[in-house]
């Protein structure tokens, strides 16, 4: 089978060769000029202003990335009124009450298990995961959602437990 250049792998494969390869020319042209004596001096005052362009940089990039991603984090946004539903994982089931709420709710979800850990996942109609929780025997994990569209929502554990492990998952009907 001949890959194309639709596959990702090989995109992925040919820019790194690309990249690879530009940084290669580059230290080697840096090499070929750097065979001339320059004075240590010279070399500290560069390497000294350069090392504080480059902290510069970096703290720049990585404020910039802490603060876009605070936007983006799916903290939740809602402070008022909320429906409770109670989720208990176990081998191998999840038992919910209730098991419906309506389009537009914020639903906060009370996750425990009775017998060992369980990981809560829970997708939309679209098969996107909305969001997932540790189910612990003995402690309640809590997980704060907006349910805008209908429909029914898939329910699946997310970590290994045991032999049924595959058939652990349920819906969660979103009425309109």
């Amino acid at each position: 089978m001949t890959p194309t250049y639709a596959d990702p792998q090989t995109a992925i494969l040919i820019i790194f060769i690309a990249v690879a390869l530009t940084l290669a020319g580059v230290f080697t042209a840096i090499a070929l000029r750097a065979r001339r004596e320059v004075p240590f001096e010279r070399v500290r005052d560069v390497g000294y202003r350069l090392r504080k362009l480059w902290l510069g940089l970096l703290t720049l990039a990585l404020a910039a990335l802490v603060g876009t991603s605070l936007f983006l984090l799916p903290y939740p946004s809602e402070a008022g009124p909320r429906a409770s539903v109670a989720v208990s994982g176990g081998q191998f089931f999840w038992s919910m009450s209730p098991g419906a709420v309506s389009a537009g709710t914020a639903v906060r979800f009370e996750v425990t298990s009775v017998d060992v850990n369980h990981g809560f996942g829970i997708y939309d109609p679209d098969g996107h995961l909305l969001g997932s929780v540790q189910a612990m025997p003995g402690f309640t994990n809590e997980l704060d959602l907006k349910l805008d569209k209908p429909g029914s929502y898939f329910i699946s554990c997310l970590e290994f437990c045991g032999v049924d492990h595959h058939l652990m998952s349920r819906e969660f009907e979103v009425t309109p």
